[in-house]
């Protein structure tokens, strides 16, 4: 008749056979809600636990049975821990165009180059690929004689590994823990090639980086298009998010970088004063007809050159002359000109005697620089009279380049954006 504490008035308080079975099912209760927040070997130990309580509790009072066949049934299902939530692995893949290692590699590049309608595109679809082996093969003989001379292959994808390399330990400087991953459009290592270490890597969040400060449908558009046909084709890669830059022609670091190597070049003529060098940059051409259609690359460059020459004034208190030419034009069709060999020609017709060209459109050595610019049109100038004509250097892992990347990897990252627009500009 005595209320004991803690049990509310009006109510009975249970009877001694009743006590034990209640806290039987509180702590079967406790425990039925605890297994599944707990990891397997301690909701396994509980279980033991309260077996063993129940035995003791038999002997005062019947246990109901339900509760008892519910937890014998809990502790034979196979319960997962719970998992907290992982942290996105984070990746960055650096798209380039790639260039043969040796000389065995020049064929199957040539192939990989004109095969592809992004880069070279003939007027008939059917006729791509074999007038682009046909091609491969009519060019293999010349193109091998000028990578022997700059040693016998290209020297991309050993720079392009180290720019991964220092963009990675940039990131992680800066608290970004990022794999950086590097693919080719034309040869070793290839996207695909990549595509796949990052499913291996189970990758969740990736920015995708192209090496062409410039877009352009045959650069940034041909390696867009081959990573979205890897993801098209493999529905898993689908859950991730993938963030794309598409262009940085005046990223401060990009133009930093150009604006050092340049002022320092400068320095290195007999006469250093900044309006007796002619600066020329030079760009690699493309054909007429994209930018007729709408390509912003030509309208790019102009922009990376106005930043430049601001940065130059602002640094040595006046503006250079500059002009712009294009390089590296193939087949009959119409390029961007005017070309770089005939810009030197009007610059010693101008009676310019110092002059320094600026591989505006490459952030690595290749052939481009080491063969057409060192060589090709260092002879020209000098045969046409220009007795000072230097070249400043490609921004490969320079400081101020390899910041300006972790920038844009930082401001992708805090965007996520998804690349639906320039998936459409690299269709075009």
């Amino acid at each position: 008749g005595k209320r004991l504490p803690g049990v509310p008035a009006g109510k009975r308080a249970p009877s001694a056979p009743e006590r034990p079975r209640q806290v039987s099912h509180a702590i079967f209760c406790f425990l039925m809600r605890s297994q599944a927040h707990l990891p397997r070997r301690v909701s396994f130990a509980s279980g033991l636990a309260f077996i063993a309580w129940r035995r003791i509790v038999q002997r005062i009072a019947p246990v109901d049975l339900a509760c008892v066949q519910a937890l014998n049934l809990s502790l034979t299902m196979n319960i997962r821990p719970f998992k907290r939530p992982q942290p996105p692995r984070l990746g960055v893949l650096l798209l380039n165009l790639g260039g043969p290692e040796k000389l065995a590699d020049v064929e199957p590049f040539l192939r990989n180059l004109f095969s592809d309608p992004s880069i070279i595109r003939l007027p008939v679809a059917a006729l791509q690929r074999p007038v682009g082996w046909l091609i491969a093969k009519l060019r293999r003989r010349k193109s091998m004689r000028l990578y022997e001379k700059i040693g016998g292959g290209s020297p991309q994808r050993r720079i392009t590994t180290e720019q991964a390399a220092a963009l990675q330990d940039e990131l992680a400087r800066q608290g970004i823990g990022a794999r950086v991953y590097v693919g080719m459009v034309c040869w070793h290592p290839l996207i695909e090639s990549a595509f796949q270490q990052i499913l291996q890597d189970r990758v969740t969040r990736l920015v995708v980086l192209p090496l062409f400060p410039h877009f352009s449908v045959t650069t940034t558009g041909a390696a867009a298009k081959k990573l979205i046909h890897c993801f098209d084709r493999h529905g898993g890669a689908r859950e991730i998010r993938r963030s794309y830059v598409t262009h940085y022609e005046t990223e401060p670091g990009y133009i930093a970088a150009l604006t050092d190597l340049i002022a320092e070049e400068m320095r290195q003529f007999p006469d250093p004063r900044p309006e007796s060098i002619q600066l020329l940059f030079s760009a690699h051409s493309i054909p007429t007809k994209y930018v007729e259609r709408g390509d912003p690359y030509l309208r790019h460059h102009e922009r990376t050159i106005a930043a430049v020459m601001t940065a130059l004034e602002r640094r040595l208190g006046v503006r250079p002359p500059h002009c712009l030419s294009f390089q590296s034009k193939v087949g009959p069709v119409r390029w961007l000109e005017p070309s770089t060999e005939d810009a030197i020609r009007q610059l010693a017709r101008a009676g310019r005697e110092q002059a320094l060209t600026v591989p505006i459109s490459f952030v690595s050595e290749h052939i481009e620089t080491l063969y057409e610019l060192d060589i090709q049109y260092q002879a020209l100038a000098r045969e046409v009279g220009i007795p000072h004509f230097r070249r400043v250097p490609a921004l490969n892992c320079h400081r101020s380049f390899i910041r300006g990347l972790a920038a844009l990897v930082r401001a992708r990252l805090a965007a996520g954006y998804q690349f639906h627009a320039a998936e459409q500009a690299a269709g075009g």
